[in-house]
């Protein structure tokens, strides 16, 4: 994803916050190749592994959503931005590259389904995906969309909606109007708790994790500081947190509390770091951190695509070795991402923007 930059349009309130925050980009790098380890399980399993696996990378997502809350607020909250203007931003941000993947997906399951087995044609379900709606999936038989990495981007689209809501108010007002706003749609699943709907969907605890990364750039636009030391004890100990928690696989209903609360510990205690002047000075780390989007998003088609590769061209001497597969796939789904990243989201991004800028010329006029 791109680089989180603080517009500086007040000097008395963001004066001493950093132009990029380098942490953020280096914890998307982190949670998105956690995300791709967690993963390589799926991958394994075609091959007949069935040992112990650490779940716990699946909190890349975690780290994710509150890293999302924590962007929007901080990139909002010392200057005066149109909610359509604001919605706009977003949509041209995740949607391009988001619909291309969704069309190869689609392009693949029409010439060539044997290359998609755990997926099936299903128009409606087609178009609920490319509109970031959640719809059953016609074989998983649960709200996923047809590239399935793409379930957390329709949570990210309903907390942009809600944030968008909040730019309406005066800004001493947004960051309660969020919170209350999460909470509401939190509270809808006692009044309709019928798995894999729309509103059971929306209504899961994981969206509270917005509002933690909301919370905790409030802090941060605030004012508030801590020690160098008090943001390394937050990482250590959301790290250590976070790996047991993550393991208590029937407790999705307590997700927020059990994965949320390590992954904002970790996200504020790195941001308190840097803002102490200690970040881990690694281009490549941030490198990877702007191309996470595109890692995350195409990790799976990579992975798939690699492994079936892997089975047939090498001899089984290579091929049988897990922690060989394991490393080249990891190895393979970065790098794909990472070029995917320079060749297409960014090119797609400049389009985007430069499709968008006459429109708002001719709006200002």
């Amino acid at each position: 994803m791109s680089e989180v930059s603080i517009p500086m349009r007040d000097s008395q309130t963001v004066a001493t916050l950093p132009a990029t925050y380098v942490s953020i980009q280096q914890l998307r790098a982190v949670a998105a190749l956690g995300v791709v380890l967690a993963h390589l399980e799926i991958y394994l399993g075609r091959m007949g592994f069935t040992g112990a696996w650490p779940h716990f990378l699946t909190s890349g997502v975690d780290i994710f959503f509150v890293i999302s809350g924590f962007i929007m607020w901080v990139t909002t909250a010392d200057r005066t931005v149109a909610p359509r203007e604001f919605l706009l931003n977003r949509l041209i941000r995740i949607a391009p590259l988001y619909w291309v993947v969704t069309g190869l997906a689609l392009a693949v399951l029409l010439t060539n389904k044997s290359l998609m087995p755990g997926a099936a044609l299903d128009w409606g379900h087609v178009l609920a995906s490319f509109l970031f709606i959640p719809a059953m999936h016609p074989v998983l038989g649960e709200p996923q969309p047809l590239v399935t990495a793409g379930w957390t981007l329709n949570f990210e689209m309903m907390f942009y909606a809600l944030f968008a809501l909040a730019l309406f108010l005066p800004r001493q007002y947004r960051l309660n109007a969020v919170l209350a706003l999460l909470l509401g749609v939190v509270s809808l699943r006692m009044f309709d708790p019928r798995p894999f709907g729309a509103v059971w969907f929306y209504s899961s605890n994981i969206i509270l994790e917005f509002g933690f990364g909301v919370m905790i750039g409030a802090l941060v636009t605030a004012g508030r500081r801590y020690s160098a030391r008090t943001g390394a004890i937050l990482v250590a100990l959301g790290a250590m947190l976070v790996v047991p928690l993550s393991e208590v696989r029937e407790a999705e209903h307590l997700r927020a509390i059990l994965r949320g609360v390590p992954s904002a510990m970790i996200v504020l205690g790195a941001v308190m770091l840097e803002l102490d002047g200690r970040v881990f000075p690694s281009r490549l780390v941030r490198f990877l951190g702007d191309a996470s989007y595109s890692i995350y998003l195409t990790h799976g088609m990579v992975l798939s695509a690699f492994t079936r590769l892997w089975t047939k061209l090498l001899p089984p001497v290579l091929s049988e070795s897990f922690v060989l597969f394991c490393v080249a796939g990891f190895i393979v789904a970065a790098v794909a991402g990472s070029m995917i990243y320079l060749i297409v989201e960014k090119p797609l991004g400049r389009l985007a923007k430069g499709l968008l800028q006459p429109r708002r010329r001719a709006a200002s006029v």
